[in-house]
């Protein structure tokens, strides 16, 4: 960049560079370096949000601050309290009611349901309540309320407590000839009995049936008492409890015992009278023999129908005439030796025949022998014959016979089993009763001789001893804690606000709402600078010509890159007419109008400074010139067809700069500013001054911006970091893109280069050797200066 002893009054050595093959490209700053590829919007990166803590470090560093500090104080206002450990050792409790039905089971004695139990017990109300009286601690201030931790919440509820007392008071719990001192008394138990709750802990040791009995109290000795006191209730309870139980148990077997021998007597008559009344002796021998009888019958009533089925055959066959195929006959001796003399007479009379005639005295003698035998054979047959009927007829009277033995038989044994049945019943409940008696006899005894010898299954390990200090409250480990706490506290707070912040910080927040450059990046002026920069008597123009007073600073520099990037920003190099102008007040707008022209000239160049913000006019302020005449007067000689007069621009104490002021004020600037006789006197302007720079009004609210954007060359939009909105930006930039205005680009404003989300972009902007005059003052917001 050019010197002030470089630069040729008649020459500008940063012109744009005309010619070439082609248009110039467009300067834009974020070309200087390669594209950054959009980040992933699932990635995290950390140097972003350690940006964010280290630019909101005193907020976290405060909130740091006030907990520690808060959590410092409220531990030294505590009173120290004690913590007294007793360890008792609950072993699995096996013990049985009943042999044959145990009340409880006993498979569980020793599960995580029964030591839950057994911790339950130890914090009971019940059980407090017996330690209070054991200990008469009914008067014990820690149990009275007299003495309490120092507390927020503890004074809150002790006020919350009177109220309701006083409101509603305690409801009487005992007849009407209860006294007043006995409620009284039972009140002060049961409140103290509460209260010995809250200071009771109980800790189990992890994997063992050892617990941890501990008492919290401001009283070293009177914890140790109270740690003490409960592991000795609990086992006088226990025990009591196991008597307890084994008295019932053995009440319950008396009167089980009773009953049963009642019902062992009424089963016993029952079946004495039922036997009688029977006239059975022995039952069961009897229902044997019967039950013999009948087999015997059906077997030989079996017997006799396959014999008389077999007689029946033989005598269908000798009623046919086939007595010789008969099995008595064929097997008959006799018969047999008959048939065979009977053959051989045959024989022999045969032989004879043929030797002599029928009237031989021989041959009559054989015909009556062979007549005589065939007789005798047919006798026998006959005879045999006979015994078969004979026979049959007596099967058949023996098998009508058996079958009457057997259905009387069967008859007696049904009448005998259902005596049976119901005398069996008499007799499994008597003997039923009669082993229940036994059993409830027997267990009774065992009931009786072992409750008063069965051993606990709870012991002490180590008494409580009073404890050597405080437990608590612990300084370290609360500040510790508050740390950390702050900590967690000012990052979140610090994340949450960076969330809720709407505001431009980062030229990528502009780049990702329009597709306009940033054209230049102005510092933040600390407050002691501008106290230093300030002209004698001109407090107000520290700011707005810093660029004069301090032209080795950055912020000067910063304004010279501005002036670089405006001369490549078209292809004709820098526009000749621009217009400055915001999304609001307040965002440096005439500052960045005053500082270009300032460091425009500075390069050798003519300027022409336009204030054409009508409303709120504040470059004759700057420059130390009256308001009128102006533009407004200049306008209104355009239109009477004048030439303007020379006195409207005024000359300024920098070479070649100029300003021409608002002028007198008029009732319609916004119709004023859209007129013709504007876009002439710029015309004018432009003719006689390398630049002219237009200082316009803000753009959201007022139309005077954007009617006069139509009338430049370029448009610059000044935006300021954490002040300007995101929304604002946005909409003013959509404004200006309806009326087709020429916007070259954006100006970040008020960029703290120190702050950790400006280290990028610091490292484009190095300063010279500042003055030894001057020194960098603290941070403080830019004066408006439109």
């Amino acid at each position: 960049m050019a010197s002030g002893d470089e630069r040729d009054a008649k020459t500008h050595p940063l012109r744009a560079v005309p010619g070439g093959d082609g248009p110039m490209i467009p300067y834009e700053p974020a070309r200087t370096a390669p594209p950054i590829p959009p980040d992933d919007d699932d990635s995290i990166d950390l140097r972003e949000y350690w940006k964010i803590l280290v630019k909101r470090k005193w907020l976290i560093i405060a909130l740091l601050a006030i907990v520690v500090t808060a959590t410092f104080m409220v531990t030294k206002l505590q009173v120290p309290e004690y913590r007294a450990t007793a360890l008792v050792l609950i072993e699995p409790e096996a013990a049985q009611v009943l042999a044959f039905a145990d009340l409880e089971q006993t498979s569980g004695r020793g599960s995580a349901e029964y030591r839950a139990s057994q911790y339950e017990i130890l914090r009971s109300r019940a059980l407090a309540t017996a330690v209070v009286e054991a200990e008469q601690l009914q008067d014990h201030p820690e149990l009275t309320g007299e003495m309490r931790q120092r507390s927020l919440t503890g004074e809150l509820r002790a006020l919350t407590g009177l109220l309701l007392s006083s409101v509603f008071p305690a409801s009487e719990r005992g007849g009407e000839a209860e006294s007043g001192a006995e409620r009284s008394g039972r009140d002060a138990t049961f409140a103290a009995a509460s209260r010995l709750q809250r200071l009771i802990e109980i800790e189990p040791v992890r994997n063992t049936h050892v617990v941890r009995v501990r008492a919290v109290s401001f009283d070293p000795e009177f914890s140790a008492r109270l740690a003490n006191a409960v592991v000795r209730e609990y086992i006088d309870t226990s025990m009591q409890r196991r008597f307890d139980s084994g008295t019932q148990a053995r009440r319950f077997l008396e009167g089980q015992l009773d009953e049963m021998r009642i019902a062992l007597e009424r089963s016993d008559r029952a079946l004495a009278q039922f036997a009688r009344e029977a006239r059975v002796s022995d039952l069961e021998a009897n229902i044997e023999l019967t039950r013999e009888g009948l087999r015997s019958n059906t077997e030989r009533l079996e017997e006799v129908r396959r014999e008389r089925l077999r007689l029946e055959g033989w005598d269908q066959l000798a009623r046919q005439g086939q007595v010789e195929h008969l099995e008595p006959v064929a097997g008959n001796e006799r018969l047999t030796e008959l048939q065979a003399r009977l053959q051989d007479a045959r024989i022999e009379y045969r032989n004879l025949s043929e030797q002599y005639t029928d009237s031989f005295p021989m041959m009559a003698e054989r015909g009556r022998e062979v007549e005589a035998l065939r007789e005798e054979v047919s006798a026998e047959q006959a005879r045999v014959v006979g015994s078969i009927s004979g026979r049959l007829e007596s099967l058949r009277a023996e098998e009508a016979s058996l079958e009457g033995a057997i259905e009387r038989r069967e008859e007696q044994l049904m009448a005998l089993s259902e005596r049976s049945v119901q005398y069996n019943i008499l007799r499994r409940e008597y003997e039923t009763n009669r082993e229940l008696h036994d059993a409830l006899l027997q267990r009774m005894k065992e009931v009786g001789v072992a409750a008063g010898v069965q051993k606990s299954n709870i012991s002490v390990i180590d008494e409580a001893s009073v404890p050597g200090g405080a437990f608590r409250p612990v300084l370290q480990k609360n500040l510790a804690i508050a740390s950390m706490l702050g900590l967690m506290i000012g990052i979140g707070l610090a994340l949450l606000l960076e969330f809720l912040d709407s505001t431009i910080r980062r030229t990528e927040d502009i780049e990702r709402l329009v597709d306009r450059p940033v054209l230049g990046l102005i510092p933040l002026v600390r407050a002691r600078g501008k106290r230093a920069n300030a002209t004698k008597g001109r407090p107000d123009r520290a700011l707005s010509h810093y660029s004069v007073t301090q032209p080795k600073s950055a912020v000067s520099e910063a304004f010279r890159s501005l002036r670089t990037s405006l001369m490549f920003s078209t292809p004709d190099g820098m526009p000749g007419v621009l217009l400055f102008t915001s999304s609001s007040q307040g965002e440096g707008k005439s500052t960045s109008a005053i500082n270009l022209a300032t460091v425009l000239a500075q390069n050798g160049a003519s300027v022409l400074l336009i204030d054409a913000d009508l409303r709120r006019p504040t470059l004759h302020r700057d420059f130390g010139i009256p308001r009128a005449p102006g533009l407004t007067d200049s306008i209104s000689q355009v239109s009477r067809g004048h030439q303007p007069e020379h006195p409207l621009i005024h000359g300024t104490d920098l070479e070649g700069l100029s300003v021409m002021p608002a002028g007198h004020a008029t009732p319609s600037p916004a119709e004023l500013l859209s007129s013709r006789q504007l876009a002439k006197v710029i015309n004018d302007c432009r003719r006689i001054f390398d630049h002219v720079i237009v200082d316009a009004p803000p753009i959201l609210g007022l139309a005077d911006a954007v009617v006069a954007s139509r009338m430049v060359d370029g448009v610059v939009l000044v935006a300021a970091a954490g002040q300007t909105g995101k929304e604002n930006f946005r909409v003013s930039v959509q404004r200006l893109r309806q009326v087709q205005a020429p916007l070259i680009g954006v100006v970040l404003n008020r960029v703290d280069l120190e702050s950790p989300e400006y280290s990028y972009y610091s490292a484009y902007y190095y300063n010279y050797e500042p003055d030894k005059s001057h020194r960098e003052p603290e941070e403080v917001p830019h004066r408006k200066a439109s």
